[in-house]
């Protein structure tokens, strides 16, 4: 007898013993797995506020006057995309890429018809260092984050309406991204001229094209973005 109330004692004992490790064990678990949900929702929380924090605004703006939207002047023929001027091509390439708005620089004194008559206006604004009128823009340049700024070579340089631009707003702290389109000479120095106008900005290395080339460059223009973050 007694050594069956032993043996049914050592059961009960047996018993409870596995109850109370299955017991914590389940605690074990259910405290992993609440831990891993918490650090998880922690860490999207964290992402959506880094992410909103690196919100850029964007502008895509590009000077081609009223006129004369297929004349980038330099020493050698028109050159356009379809039916719009090879800056503008560009452009709206870039615009569809990196979204973001998009603007028109326009002159308040429309250029001449003609290409040469074109020509020699831009040269005499140029030696005369004047600063060409624009007309309103829509959006203030100084609310966004990141602006592409895009134009032909005019004479080797900025058209002159540029020099207007920066001498009418301040974009220190931001970013300002140059492409043009060109006959041969590049860029220009003008990427440089954009970093002394704009000394509180940053302007990283810009996108320059041959004019009669622009509209084949839509694989240059994806690595260049893409180098940038876009």
């Amino acid at each position: 007898m007694k050594k069956i109330i032993s043996v049914l004692l050592c059961l009960v004992l047996l018993f409870s013993l596995a109850a109370c490790s299955t017991e914590t064990q389940n605690n074990n678990v259910d405290n992993g797995t609440t831990s891993s949900t918490e650090a998880t929702a922690e860490n999207i929380s964290e992402n959506t506020a880094e992410n909103t924090t690196n919100d850029k605004k964007i502008l895509v703006i590009y000077f081609s006057s009223t006129n004369t939207n297929d004349v980038d002047i330099v020493s050698s023929a028109t050159s356009k995309v379809g039916s719009v001027s090879s800056t503008e091509y560009l452009a709206n390439y870039i615009h569809e890429k990196v979204g973001g708005d998009i603007e028109k620089l326009t002159p308040v004194k429309d250029y001449p018809e003609g290409y040469n008559e074109t020509a020699d206006v831009a040269k005499a604004e140029r030696d005369r260092d004047d600063r060409p009128e624009f007309k309103k823009l829509s959006v203030n340049p100084e609310d966004y984050d990141v602006i592409f700024i895009g134009y032909p070579m005019w004479w080797y340089t900025l058209p002159m309406i540029y020099y207007t631009f920066f001498d009418e707003y301040d974009f220190s702290g931001k970013t300002l991204i140059p492409f043009n389109t060109h006959e041969g000479s590049a860029d220009g120095g003008t990427y440089d001229e954009i970093r002394q106008f704009e000394p509180n900005a940053t302007v990283p290395e810009g996108f320059n094209v041959r004019g009669n080339n622009a509209g084949k460059a839509d694989g240059d223009l994806d690595k260049w973005l893409e180098g940038l973050g876009y």
